[in-house]
C-alpha cells in the first residue's frame, strides 16, 4: 500500500507518497489539471493508493478524479491538521509530507464527508440564491439611504417589490440626479429579481423529487428554503450517530471547558455549516411568537428558558430543539406531531 499526501494550489500541486514503512515512494509537483493527476499517480494504484487532501474550492473534481482512478481518499479539514495550520516553517513540501504522515499511521482528523451530486447541486443553488438576495438588499439599501438625503421615508418594504420602485419612479424630487440614479438601479433590481425566480424554480424541481423536504415542512414556520437548506447541508441524516452530533455539524452546540471537576458552558462554537445555523434560527425567531397550535409546545418551552435564560439565548436553544426535532423526523420517516413534542417537553 502506497501513502500520497498533496497539497493543492491553483495551478500546480506538491505529491509526497511513502510506503506503509515510511519508505519514500515519489515527490515532486504535478500540474493540477485531471491529466496532470492521472498521469503522475495511476501508475501506483495497481499496489494499492491512499490519499489524503485538504478541503478547499478545488476539493470536489479532485476528489471524483482521484476516486475514478481507483485511490482510497480522505479529505480533512485544514483547521483541524494542527501540524499544518500551527507550523512556523509553511511551504507546499512540507505541507504535503505532513499530510502523507499523518495518513500512514493513521493520525489524521475526523474526514470530511463528501456529498453527493444532488446535496452539491442544492448547496449550488442555495448559495447563488443568498448571494444574489444579498446584493438585491445591498442595492435598495443604497436607494433607501439616497432618498433619505432628500427627505423621503420609505415603509419597511417599499422596494421589495417592482411596483414599489414603479411608484417611487412617479415620485418627484427636487434634485434631477436623484432620480437618475434611482432609475439606473431600477433595470438592475428587475434583473436581480427574476434571476432569484428562476433559481426558486429550480428549487422546486428538487423539492418535488424529494419526499423529505414535504416531511421537514410538516414543522411549524419550515418552508421551501428551510427545509432545502437542511438536506444540502446534512446530505444523509443517518450518517450522524445521534441528534447530538448533528447540532455539533450547526455550530449551535455551546462550547465547553472542563477542568478537574468543574464544566463551563459558554457561547455556541460556530463551527459547521454556516448557512444551516442561520437558516434555522430565523425559523425559531418565527416559532417563538408563531400562535398557531402546532408552535404551541414548542412556543411554550421557549418562553420558559426565556424567563431563566433570557431571549437570546433561548432562540438559540429553540433553533437547537428544532433541528434534533428534524433530525428524528428524517431518521424515523415520520412527520412533525405537536402531541408529541408536548409529551417530550
Amino acid at each position: 500500500m502506497n501513502y500520497c499526501g498533496i497539497d493543492i494550489g491553483s495551478k500546480s500541486s506538491y505529491v509526497h507518497m511513502t510506503t506503509k514503512s515510511g519508505r519514500k515512494v515519489t515527490r515532486g509537483e504535478v500540474a493540477t489539471t485531471r491529466e496532470g493527476l492521472r498521469e503522475r499517480l495511476v501508475p501506483y494504484v495497481r499496489w494499492g493508493l491512499r490519499v489524503a487532501i485538504e478541503a478547499g474550492n478545488q476539493t470536489h473534481w479532485i476528489y471524483k478524479v482521484l476516486v475514478e482512478m481507483g485511490a482510497k481518499v480522505t479529505v480533512v479539514n485544514p483547521t483541524q491538521v494542527k501540524l499544518i495550520a500551527q507550523s512556523r516553517k509553511k511551504t507546499d513540501k512540507i505541507d504535503a509530507k505532513i499530510l502523507c504522515e499523518l495518513l500512514r499511521i493513521g493520525a489524521l482528523p475526523h474526514p470530511v464527508h463528501m456529498p453527493g451530486e444532488q446535496a452539491r447541486a442544492l448547496r449550488g443553488l442555495l448559495e447563488a440564491r443568498r448571494q444574489l438576495i444579498s446584493a438585491r438588499t445591498k442595492l435598495c439599501n443604497v436607494v433607501r439611504g439616497l432618498v433619505r438625503q432628500e427627505g423621503v421615508q420609505l415603509p419597511a418594504r417599499a422596494l421589495s417589490s417592482l411596483a414599489g420602485w414603479k411608484q417611487l419612479l412617479k415620485q418627484g424630487f427636487e434634485a434631477a440626479h436623484v432620480l437618475t440614479i434611482v432609475a439606473s438601479y431600477h433595470p438592475a433590481f428587475k434583473c436581480l429579481t427574476e434571476s432569484i425566480r428562476d433559481l426558486d424554480r429550480a428549487l422546486i424541481q428538487y423539492e418535488r423529487k424529494d419526499p423529505r423536504a414535504a416531511r421537514l415542512q410538516t414543522m411549524p414556520k419550515v418552508g421551501r428554503i428551510a427545509a432545502l437548506t437542511f438536506l444540502a447541508a446534512v446530505d444523509d441524516v443517518k450518517r450522524f450517530g445521534s441528534s447530538r452530533k448533528l447540532v455539533g455539524y450547526s455550530g449551535l452546540a455551546p462550547s465547553v471547558r472542563a477542568s478537574s471537576e468543574r464544566i463551563e458552558y459558554g457561547p455556541i462554537t460556530r463551527a459547521g455549516r454556516r448557512e444551516l445555523r442561520g437558516v434555522w434560527v430565523q425559523i425559531a425567531h418565527l416559532v417563538a411568537v408563531d400562535k398557531n397550535p402546532a408552535s404551541r409546545p414548542l412556543r411554550t418551552w421557549f418562553n420558559r428558558v426565556a424567563r431563566r435564560r433570557g431571549k437570546k439565548t433561548a432562540v438559540v436553544a429553540l433553533a437547537r430543539r428544532l433541528l434534533v426535532i428534524a433530525y428524528h423526523l428524517l431518521k424515523a420517516e415520520t412527520d412533525y406531531d405537536p402531541a408529541r413534542v408536548k409529551r417530550v417537553a
